[in-house]
């Protein structure tokens, strides 16, 4: 069987696997990025839809890393979030404090992927093996070999970004906590009247977090994205229902912001879950994003908290302290993104049972709560720069 020796082998090829892949190729180490699935044959390529909410913090990390340059004209600015609590009396609106300085960005994932994979494919520090399935995984102290059907790839250090089903997690047998929610994501992308001029909303309603999100325009076309969180019935009932049927339903919520809508080009669903590793490494391996931790959606910060596992590695990188890829490299790794994760992972789940929670005195607290906020700009600005990941 052939052997193929690296620097570091990379095992998915979603977007923090990829960033991942360029952040260290830009510290000159020879990456081998392998995937299951065939991005070659555009056949097998299936349109993701959603898009993803870049922080201002990761924003500036993807520019260190010259990725910005070529992802910026694909992507829609966020200037203010405004955030509303089952009405238009309970509100916070956010923006940074830094005049004519922007919260985040969005960009659809398909985008966002197909500008990495170019740019991968030019790198002569990184090898691509699309379409190749992981079938072992056996670390020594000095290399972990990673098997595929007819080769070996010998590396110091091997990097689970292979997503909330990780099959690395399954070979080395690292445990989950895991916490499935009776809600569903419905995700649409739609064209409408009304710019949303650089205005994210987040509405608090009793079934779940409904979150809108500005979106470039497309031809001439206001777009916006919408991550709506419901019960699993409800959603289901709204895939079998024609588009005119669910439009209708999306005008009685945000129709006074986005006026009609024009066309509803996509619509998905997604079961929610959330989960966390026990930990986050074994022998010369690390877990990051999707494969490590997720969270719920009502905070937007599920991507983000990957790009901070990568910022981990680079920074660990550049320290030189420990060898790339041994034992303290990765308990340090460990040590640095767990916390991070943990309380990010709880803090989206308790928001997330406090606002479905119906309870007269929850409701007032909550209500008393949001106006404390809205008229403190410390607290404003500190969870604002939380947000943009600072």
């Amino acid at each position: 069987m052939k052997q193929i020796h690296t620097d570091v082998i990379i095992i998915g090829s979603g977007l923090v696997g990829l960033v991942a892949a360029h952040c260290l190729a830009s510290l000159n180490f020879n990456v081998v990025v392998v995937d299951k699935k065939n991005f070659n044959n555009s056949k097998n390529k299936t349109e993701d839809i959603r898009t993803v909410a870049v922080s201002e913090g990761s924003k500036e990390f993807l520019e260190n890393l010259s990725l910005w340059k070529n992802l910026y004209k694909y992507s829609e600015p966020i200037k203010q979030i405004k955030v509303f609590n089952r009405g238009s009396s309970n509100k916070i609106y956010f923006e940074n404090s830094k005049k004519n300085q922007l919260l985040g960005y969005v960009i659809k994932n398909s985008i966002f992927s197909k500008v990495l994979r170019n740019k991968l494919s030019k790198n002569k520090n990184i090898k691509t093996y699309y379409n190749s399935k992981v079938n072992n995984i056996v670390s020594s102290n000095d290399f972990s070999h990673v098997y595929l059907k007819d080769k070996i790839i010998k590396a110091k250090l091997t990097i689970a970004a292979d997503g909330k089903n990780s099959t690395v997690r399954n070979i080395i047998g690292t445990k989950i906590y895991k916490k499935t929610y009776p809600e569903m994501a419905l995700v649409l992308n739609l064209f409408h009247e009304k710019p949303l001029n650089g205005t994210a909303y987040e509405i608090f309603y009793k079934t779940g977090p409904f979150a809108l999100l500005p979106m470039l325009s497309d031809n001439g076309f206001y777009q916006s994205s919408i991550i709506w969180s419901n019960k699993e019935g409800y959603v289901k009932h709204l895939l079998s229902s024609d588009k005119k049927f669910i439009a209708n339903i999306i005008e009685e919520k945000v129709g006074k912001i986005i006026g009609n809508i024009i066309k509803i080009n996509s619509i998905q669903s997604f079961p929610l879950s959330a989960h966390i590793n026990e930990k986050f490494f074994n022998k010369r391996l690390i877990y990051v994003g999707d494969s490590a931790h997720s969270i719920h959606p009502i905070a937007g910060q599920g991507w983000n908290l990957g790009i901070k596992d990568v910022k981990n590695i680079m920074n660990l990188c550049e320290t030189n302290k420990f060898d790339f890829g041994d034992e303290n490299y990765c308990k340090n790794y460990n040590s640095l993104s767990y916390k991070n994760s943990f309380q990010l992972f709880q803090i989206t789940d308790k928001l997330n049972s406090h606002f479905i929670n119906n309870n007269f005195y929850i409701r007032m607290l909550s209500n008393i709560g949001f106006k404390i906020i809205e008229n403190n700009i410390s607290i404003k600005d500190k969870i604002t720069k939380f947000a943009m990941g600072f």
